[in-house]
């Protein structure tokens, strides 16, 4: 996508979970992952059990704390690049989705991509999938800290008013991102029922259960 330079608003979606479904291979690269670092067998009860949106916590809930220790991190990310190399394209947009993002496109949007997954797997899904190309920028998780962390964010939108922003994301780290950064969010509910009650705590804006849900919270959320 071109840049705007007066865009309706800057709309940031989260990848895994909002705009694909992902969580199955989300859980094999759990297994994958810390079954390299660890060097013993993940089970799937296991990888459920430990697994958070948060990549940094993954790495908690096994006994590893990446923030002190850049040597681990860098290993960490290359796993998952490793992985997801390995796993291939299996994912699926969920539906209505890109009909969602072209008609936001349409409307002078700005859309982005703010992603706990590598870079080079995100474009290759995103493009196999027909959506990159209505995007203008990608932070995805070896271009800088992750979620949520707000330098993705920042440095995507750079200095606009803060109120043009809505991030969507189906997890935590979406909008407590979104909340560090200074800008509002929708909780992308279409994923599980039990996204809403989960996310609720944490103080989403707005509450999608379809992604149509968005446009109208969109517009509703940027006039307020």
């Amino acid at each position: 996508m071109t840049y705007i330079e007066n865009p309706k608003g800057h709309i940031v979606f989260d990848c895994d979970g909002t705009l694909i479904s992902s969580i199955h291979a989300l859980y094999e690269g759990v297994q994958y992952v810390m079954g390299k670092e660890l060097a013993r067998e993940i089970t799937l009860d296991e990888a459920i059990s430990k697994y958070s949106s948060d990549v940094y916590q993954i790495a908690l809930n096994f006994g590893l704390d990446p923030k002190v220790d850049e040597v681990l991190k860098n290993r960490l990310i290359n796993l998952w690049k490793e992985f997801a190399e390995t796993k291939g394209n299996g994912f699926r947009l969920f539906p209505q989705i890109k009909q969602l993002v072209m008609e936001l496109a349409a409307q002078n949007y700005q859309l982005y991509v703010w992603t706990a997954r590598d870079r080079r797997s995100t474009l290759s899904i995103l493009k196999e999938l027909g959506v990159a190309k209505f995007f203008l920028e990608f932070r995805c998780l070896d271009d800088c800290d992750p979620k949520p962390n707000p330098t993705g964010l920042r440095e995507m939108v750079g200095d606009v008013d803060k109120s043009k922003v809505i991030m969507i994301g189906d997890s935590s780290a979406d909008i407590v991102g979104a909340k560090n950064f200074g800008c509002k969010s929708i909780a992308a509910c279409w994923a599980s029922s039990q996204i809403e009650e989960y996310l609720l705590p944490y103080g989403p804006e707005g509450l999608a259960k379809t992604p149509k849900d968005c446009v109208k919270l969109i517009e509703k959320l940027l006039q307020n």
